[in-house]
């Protein structure tokens, strides 16, 4: 068998897109502008690799960083002698196309192997995106591992949002309703009160730096994105007290940043815009609505979420391939000198925890 397979960088839009765009079940998270936003945000050069043979295809993006730019690696490791790929920010792994086998997969992942090794690429790392579950066509081929729990709202209809939204949540729906606050939409043009919401949670919840995100990076989605993306705020009494992200396209809508002033959180105002925002995905046409998970295994955000839909959670999972084992032991090894490297720590790409 030979596999047509494709390597698209970041610079070929055009490209790239047609790729992603050809498959039914395309989401937001493969686009091109959504890997270089990431780019932008400081996570890797992007790349897009396509197989296609015998009547099948398959798609995935990749973030390509320099091992040597990690910090446990600093004055241990030349740089540009060594690579790794993971998947962009939030959810991703392969789009599929066609009657699959599991010895197409393992053709397929020879040559990215192959690929790999050609290029000095230690090691991959997926995870994958819980609405389409699209580990199963990997775990032929891949080491794939449950991790936790996400919530998704049916979005099919609103008689469907409604039957399933637990009582807590409408009842904070309509306190929010009962004491004036009103959700406002646009793509962007609040932007700063955007921002000062998100960065104000932000130090409030304790983030790590990663979170935070230069203007750039709202400025970059909001012109190459307009068409995939939404702003929801929730006002009161003349003050923005909540404001969120949203991602979107015709099959799926994506829950991607939000905050709410803390001496507004017992309000409501967050449970509104979520429900509202999944009212506007029913009106469009788009069936499901991922919320995401917690921060952790189960915590006070996955609670938060579950109340929008009592049967709303479906498997989060992740996975890697180690394309170049030697490279990859060696790069433990020299972990294992750090007094704090845990080397029986649940991290799937060991030289990385």
């Amino acid at each position: 068998m030979v596999i047509y397979l494709e390597v698209i960088g970041i610079d070929e839009i055009d490209r790239w897109n047609n790729k992603i765009m050809g498959f039914s079940d395309w989401d937001i998270y493969y686009l091109n502008e959504y890997a270089r936003s990431f780019e932008l945000h400081g996570d890797g050069k992007p790349i897009l690799l396509y197989a296609e043979v015998d009547g099948c295809r398959m798609a995935y993006a990749m973030m390509q960083n320099d091992i040597a730019d990690d910090p446990h690696f600093e004055g241990r490791l030349a740089k540009n002698t060594l690579w790794d790929w993971t998947t962009p920010y939030g959810y991703g792994g392969p789009l599929v196309e066609g009657e699959l086998s599991e010895q197409w997969m393992k053709n397929v992942m020879c040559d990215i192997k192959d690929y790999a090794a050609e290029h000095n690429i230690v090691s991959q790392f997926f995870r994958f995106h819980p609405l389409t579950q699209n580990q199963k066509p990997l775990e032929g081929v891949s080491d794939v591992v449950y991790m936790k729990k996400t919530v998704y709202i049916d979005t099919s209809s609103r008689a469907a949002i409604d039957d399933d939204m637990t009582s807590n949540n409408r009842n904070m729906v309509r306190k929010a309703e009962k004491n004036g606050v009103r959700i406002l939409t646009d793509q962007g043009e609040r932007l700063d009160e955007f921002i000062a919401i998100y960065e104000e949670t932000m130090k409030h919840r304790n983030a790590e730096e990663y979170y935070y995100f230069d203007r750039s990076y709202f400025d970059y989605i909001i012109q190459y994105m307009k068409e995939y993306i939404r702003f929801y705020y929730a006002e009161y009494q003349g003050r923005i007290i909540s404001a969120s992200i949203f991602f979107y396209n015709s099959n799926y809508m994506h829950y991607h940043l939000s905050g709410t002033l803390y001496e507004y959180r017992n309000l409501g105002a967050a449970n509104l815009i979520l429900t509202e925002a999944a009212y506007w995905a029913a009106e469009h046409g788009i069936t499901r609505f991922h919320l995401g998970g917690g921060v952790g295994i189960e915590d006070s955000l996955l609670r938060f979420k579950k109340h929008f839909n009592r049967n709303g959670l479906i498997d989060f999972c992740i996975g890697r391939n180690i394309f170049m084992q030697g490279k990859y032991d060696e790069l433990v090894n020299i972990r294992k000198e750090d007094p704090d490297f845990d080397e029986n720590r649940p991290f799937m790409i060991l030289y990385r925890s």
